[in-house]
């Protein structure tokens, strides 16, 4: 992985450090960030009207680009861009390289509350040019500090419901409702059928979009009566939503064993939905599907975008519901 560049003193001190590659795939003004040059790993010097940068390049993309810190007013001020991607490599190289991450970066400060620190996203979709390369942050740093009122990110919004989308929801809610009721009752077959999955319970684990339920739950959404075999995947669906609270749950308990995890090479035995020390409860279940019925109707494409202000404060960011 590519040496450390969080900043353009960084950046100055590596391209000093590294000598010009004798190769006709280098330009003069480029150096490795490695000490044995990679070619997907750049720094790049250039100039415009703003004045001296250093590019951060991985393959194809400028991850950041850091610029020559000006004075003004006495105070140093240093103009940093940056552009993210969503690749695993981008992210480590964000990470280890450039030390942010792609997404939500909380900035910490001394005697600031949590729910008081400021988030710099760093998105995926880019909102500007600088000499024709798209960035997602244009950031300013004042003495050291985010100045948040020069600063610019992409646009952020949070999705909303409505009156209307409320409405739909119930009619929704209504016509699954004695389905979802049967689901209840089966509760105890659901429980012996229990699959315990490491891959369900990790953090942003679960089933994803799955076309046969939509499928089944779009034909049972346009039918009074449905198909024997749309209510069969149905109730798969309901024994994978329960799997998924399960697993999510023993995920969470301290002496719950579920195998694939570092801690279970022991000849400790595999932990089963009995040794759950909460038990599964009808209304959570009932939530469970009531929110795979909402996706796979399209309930929730009815909401509304709504933006959410430019760097907000940690309790102000909707980290599982934003949108670029």
């Amino acid at each position: 992985m590519a040496y450390v560049c969080r900043n353009y003193d960084e950046a100055l001190g590596t391209f000093a450090l590294r000598g010009p590659v004798r190769s006709s795939k280098w330009q003069p003004n480029e150096r490795p960030l490695d000490p044995k040059p990679v070619s997907h790993h750049r720094l790049i010097e250039g100039v415009n009207d703003y004045g001296k940068y250093f590019d951060v390049k991985l393959y194809q993309t400028i991850m950041a680009r850091f610029y020559e810190p000006k004075v003004e007013d006495g105070k140093r001020v240093e103009r940093r861009l940056y552009m993210g991607h969503g690749s695993q490599t981008s992210r480590q190289f964000m990470s280890h390289t450039l030390r942010v991450e792609c997404g939500a970066n909380t900035l910490w400060s001394d005697g600031v509350h949590a729910d008081e620190r400021t988030i710099m996203p760093i998105y995926t979709t880019g909102f500007m040019r600088d000499d024709g390369v798209m960035f997602s942050l244009n950031s300013y740093w004042v003495d050291g500090n985010l100045d948040t009122t020069r600063s610019q990110h992409t646009p952020h919004y949070r999705l909303v419901a409505d009156n209307d989308v409320r409405k739909h929801k119930q009619r929704v809610a209504a016509h699954f409702e004695p389905y979802i009721m049967l689901a209840q009752m089966r509760m105890p077959e659901f429980k012996a059928e229990c699959k315990i999955d490491r891959r369900f319970g990790v953090k942003f684990g679960g089933e994803g979009y799955n076309r046969a339920y939509y499928m089944a739950i779009q034909d049972m959404w346009d039918s009074e009566v449905p198909e024997q075999q749309d209510i069969d995947v149905f109730f798969e669906m309901c024994q994978k939503a329960y799997d998924i609270i399960a697993s999510k749950r023993g995920m969470e308990q301290a002496d719950f064993h579920i195998a694939g995890t570092w801690w279970n090479r022991s000849t400790a035995p595999e932990s089963t939905v009995d040794d759950l020390a909460k038990p599964i409860e009808a209304s959570e279940f009932r939530r469970a599907i009531l929110d795979r019925i909402n996706k796979y109707v399209g309930s929730n494409s009815l909401k509304k975008p709504e933006e959410v202000k430019q760097f907000p404060k940690y309790s102000e960011y909707p980290r599982s519901n934003i949108h670029t």
